[in-house]
């Protein structure tokens, strides 16, 4: 059995709200939370990180793209999906890597496709193990530390988990992992800036993760060779 799918809706249209919240309502394994500003919705994903965000575009305050924006700078690769009676911002969202652009009435065929879509995405985004039953999508961590016999797991959602072993030890993690410091192995799609004067990466959420002595030149080289990347697939 597929497990749950934790999905935010965002909408400052009552009406709205309900009509997606009564075609998920035919879809197996789902749990939905509803927000009406674009302000609550990104405080509830500092919080907890759904599976999916189905976001309009026309809300008050922040629109729908800004919320994007602001999405996409906190926490990478959340997939979301834009929502809109028009199809006038659909290219600012692709360029933003919005999962679909959904045209209201949104058809149940529609979201069905979309929830099939992010489920498969689910199932193959790279985890870290923690036990046999629990794992970490690597995009959630900021950086992992290590703690005397314990590696410590820094997540975006503000959580720390820890498991035993030894960062030498440990598989290469992919593209985005770089070892800064015996002691720290960072995400680099999480890093803000580099801090010269502290030798120290500035993460999302205000952590810090140090760099080994002389290596800031080549932690910079790696750091913008990921920019560039990301700016290649996205």
């Amino acid at each position: 059995m597929e497990s749950e799918l934790l999905i935010y809706l965002c909408d400052d249209e009552k009406a709205s709200i309900r009509a997606l919240e009564s075609l998920l309502a035919n879809e197996p394994n789902v749990r939905t939370q509803a927000f009406d500003a674009g302000t609550k919705l990104l405080a509830a994903i500092g919080k907890q990180a759904p599976d999916l965000v189905i976001l309009d575009i026309f809300m008050k305050g922040l629109d729908g793209i800004a919320v994007l924006r602001e999405i996409r700078d906190a926490a990478g690769d959340l997939p979301v999906a834009l929502c809109s009676t028009s199809t006038e911002f659909a290219m600012d969202g692709y360029r933003l890597r919005a999962a679909r652009y959904l045209e209201k009435p949104v058809r149940q065929e529609e979201l069905h496709e979309l929830l099939t879509f992010v489920r498969s995405t689910r199932r193959a985004r790279p985890v870290f193990r923690l036990g046999k039953d629990e794992a970490v999508p690597l995009a959630d961590i900021l950086y992992l530390e290590q703690q005397d016999h314990r590696i410590a797991l820094h997540l975006v959602s503000g959580e720390t988990k820890y498991a035993y072993g030894r960062l030498d030890r440990l598989e290469p993690l992919g593209p985005a992992f770089v070892r800064s410091h015996k002691s720290y192995l960072v995400n680099l799609d999480h890093v803000l800036a580099i801090d010269d004067e502290l030798s120290v990466f500035r993460m999302r959420g205000g952590g810090t993760a140090y760099i080994r002595k002389g290596a800031i030149p080549a932690m910079r080289r790696r750091y913008d060779d990921r920019l560039i990347e990301r700016v290649r697939l996205s």
